[in-house]
């Protein structure tokens, strides 16, 4: 039986050439390092320079240019970071929130840079992405995964469990009521106190889907679910900030229209450590026919 191949063989890395963007160059260097993974470093530029050249200009660390592979391209950021997602397959993008513009003082109250925003809005491959208040703390001990039951939540909790089994991380699960009940933390797979047998069923359910396509040991990943009440972005930020998480992954629909992706908003404006957003990718649509159609 051949062994599971490598999700995240290939990781990303756009850099615009500001200090703020070069900041996501330690955390992609040392995932590529524990995935053993290929780091590619995009430069959409004008005008091509000497790879030497464009490393210093991107602020690469000196130390670790080995272990890289740089491409320039003359296309528009957002158009040439989604292409080599594709032309690379990605299983990984890791960017900074803001890049020149923040470093040159520009909208310093925007919570996204242009190419940023593309990229999370577009991209296939889940996206580790620093937001402004971004603390680099390496390496990554722990995970926060939102849990909500949705489809784009397993599809996180999935691609968590996968990426939290590969760096040996511990992770908590964390699913906010809005009912009232009773905050509390259990094992996975156990829930102690009968009275809230019926929050316990809900809450195994959602794993159960989100972890369907996991193998035990990615599954084994999962050290404690977590219920509380309240509003999500609050627990969500409290819980990150009382385990000191590494990374806080959710998934979500690709949407950052007025009134939509509240809770990524929050944590784009407050969170300190990474955050892994995981797109819900839609199923292709199938046409049923009907009728005098299936004898055509």
């Amino acid at each position: 039986m051949n062994p599971p191949t490598n999700p995240f063989a290939s990781i990303l890395l756009p850099l615009d050439g500001s200090p703020e963007a070069a900041k996501a160059a330690g955390c992609a260097i040392w995932l590529s390092g524990e995935l053993n993974a290929t780091l590619h470093l995009l430069y959409a530029a004008p005008d091509p320079l000497p790879a030497g050249d464009a490393l210093a200009q991107l602020h690469f660390p000196a130390t670790d240019r080995a272990r890289i592979i740089l491409h320039q391209t003359q296309a528009p950021a957002e158009v040439a970071v989604l292409d080599a997602i594709d032309r690379h397959q990605a299983g990984l993008v890791v960017m900074s929130a803001r890049g020149v513009s923040i470093s040159s003082g520009i909208n310093l109250s925007q919570r996204l840079g242009r190419v940023a925003r593309a990229v999370i809005e577009r991209s296939p491959a889940p996206v580790v992405l620093l937001p402004l208040h971004y603390r680099a703390a390496l390496p990554w001990t722990s995970m926060l995964v939102a849990a909500s039951g949705e489809a784009a939540a397993n599809q996180a909790l999935e691609t968590a469990a996968r990426l939290a089994a590969a760096l040996r991380l511990k992770v908590s699960v964390l699913h906010a009521e809005s009912d009232p009940g009773v905050s509390r933390a259990t094992p996975f797979g156990t829930y102690a106190d009968a009275a809230h047998h019926e929050y316990a069923r809900r809450m195994q359910g959602m794993l159960e889907r989100g972890l369907a396509a996991c193998r035990t040991e990615e599954c084994h990943a999962v050290r404690e679910v977590l219920l509380r009440h309240g509003d999500p972005a609050d627990m969500l930020l409290d819980q990150a900030g009382r385990q000191a998480s590494s990374v806080l992954a959710l998934g979500w629909h690709g949407a950052l229209d007025a009134g939509r992706a509240l809770v990524l908003k929050r944590l784009l404006e407050e969170a300190g450590c990474a955050l892994l957003l995981v797109r819900k990718i839609e199923s292709p649509k199938v046409r049923l026919r009907v009728g005098a159609e299936i004898g055509a």
